[in-house]
């Protein structure tokens, strides 16, 4: 059955591309589902541990569960946000991480908790940040880091989530707002994923916003004659052609490498910093601080992606991130001074590996099966994805603080650059070029 278009043409200002109306979304959907699902999510454990008596490597290994499925999932779900479409997906995934929430709100045992991190996995699979991105990834090719900056300007706010449930939950307490957290992301999240369009063909143009060609022989007469190139939005190689290249396991070792920091920060980066001393209200503060930071960052990185080259942009990335987590192991009430040193590192390679992370695949390997290849990415993740929080709640069950946990993961980050070094293949854009008339 097709969904009826709410935002169409007659709805948006000519002079506007309907591209950065995707972008917008996005930024409204990231905020909302990232700040809750993931940001948010850790200020989850602590109250679980308090309310349950469970341990945080119990806890852990919902988290794992749920990498471990997304992993697992990834090339099917990825196959079949391809054959759905970015807005389908969205909608589907949006109403999956909506009754997950709800079901967390009722876990008062171990496996219905597990059987919540299971259905939420599905969902984010889908919808939110992933069916955003592919959609833009098909409206924008030269702007796609400017697209995903916009993006993530939402990312970027919704650091601000722990403190917004903090305040739910003192009101409500933790499992009534989980429940109201299910059903905001329900409400909201429902319209936001009806601005998606999957293609920018069905709205008359090619990536970037340039009209699409229309050949006049082909055209009922009184068609009205268009600019611009064969469409590109869809080209790019086959699954097996990117299986069979050896970017695509550089990339993956690359992914790897940053990736299993960066999945234990964004879980345990509150549960650290009251471990290290830092009263909960602060920690949410610090965590406010940081997204504001954030906001005009990711924007100014996107820009400057296009403008000096993506693969400048990765590679300052994998540099400035390790550094920065092995700063924030060691940040603490007594440390305060290390907090410039932190941003100046962290923050910017934070705001650069999560632009390059949304435009890598497409840069290198086109669009034509997207989810697909991105899904094969995450699939082969698994294994780290699901030891390291059972690792990180190991090493505070044990020694009562995260550190040896963040120090160990921010040398393994520091390899990143050495993988992506070895990347001999040209980009995508380089590859396809048409040959000069």
């Amino acid at each position: 059955m097709r969904i009826p278009a709410l935002f169409g043409k007659r709805f948006v200002p000519r002079n506007v591309f309907y591209g950065w109306y995707i972008a917008l979304a996005g930024a409204c959907s990231g905020f909302l589902l990232i700040g809750i699902t993931t940001f948010g999510f850790g200020f989850f454990i602590g109250r679980f541990r308090e309310e349950f008596g469970w341990s945080v490597q119990a806890i852990a290994l919902g988290i794992s569960i749920r990498s471990f499925e997304q992993g697992l999932l990834s090339p099917f779900m990825g196959n079949v946000m391809d054959r759905l479409g970015a807005r389908r997906a969205a909608l589907i995934g949006i109403t999956i991480i909506s009754a997950s929430l709800v079901l967390f709100s009722q876990a008062r045992t171990l496996p219905v908790y597990y059987s919540a991190s299971v259905i939420m996995a599905i969902g984010q699979s889908l919808g939110g940040y992933s069916a955003f991105s592919l959609a833009a990834m098909h409206w924008f090719a030269k702007k796609r880091g400017r697209a995903m900056g916009v993006m993530n300007i939402g990312n970027g706010a919704a650091y601000s989530m722990p403190l917004i449930i903090a305040a739910i939950s003192s009101a409500f307490g933790f499992q009534r707002a989980l429940m109201i957290l299910g059903g905001l992301i329900f409400v909201v999240g429902i319209p936001l994923a009806l601005v998606i369009r999957d293609r920018p063909e069905s709205m008359g143009y090619l990536p970037d916003g340039e009209r699409l060609i229309v050949d006049d022989a082909t055209q009922p007469p009184g068609t009205p004659r268009t600019r611009g190139k064969a469409s590109q939005s869809g080209s790019g190689m086959t699954v097996s052609e990117v299986l069979r290249t050896p970017a695509f396991y550089l990339l993956l070792l690359t992914s790897v490498s940053i990736g299993a920091g960066m999945n234990v920060w964004v879980t345990f980066q509150i549960p650290a910093l009251e471990a290290d001393g830092f009263s909960l209200k602060a920690a949410g503060l610090m965590l406010l601080i940081y997204g504001l930071v954030q906001i005009p960052i990711r924007f100014a990185i996107g820009w400057l992606g296009d403008t000096v080259g993506r693969r400048r942009l990765y590679m300052a990335t994998y540099v400035l991130f390790p550094i920065g987590l092995i700063i924030f192991a060691f940040l603490s009430p007594s440390r305060i001074w290390l907090f410039p040193a932190y941003y100046l590192t962290f923050a910017l390679g934070h705001a650069g590996y999560v632009i390059g992370q949304a435009t890598l695949t497409a840069d290198y390997f086109g669009t034509r099966r997207l989810a697909t290849i991105r899904g094969l990415n995450q699939s082969l993740q698994v294994p780290v994805s699901v030891v390291i929080p059972l690792f990180a709640g190991a090493v505070f069950d044990r020694t009562g603080s995260y550190q040896f946990a963040f120090l160990t993961l921010g040398l393994v980050g520091c390899t990143a650059i050495l993988w992506f070094s070895l990347v001999r293949r040209p980009l995508w854009a380089d590859v396809n070029k048409e040959p000069a008339s």
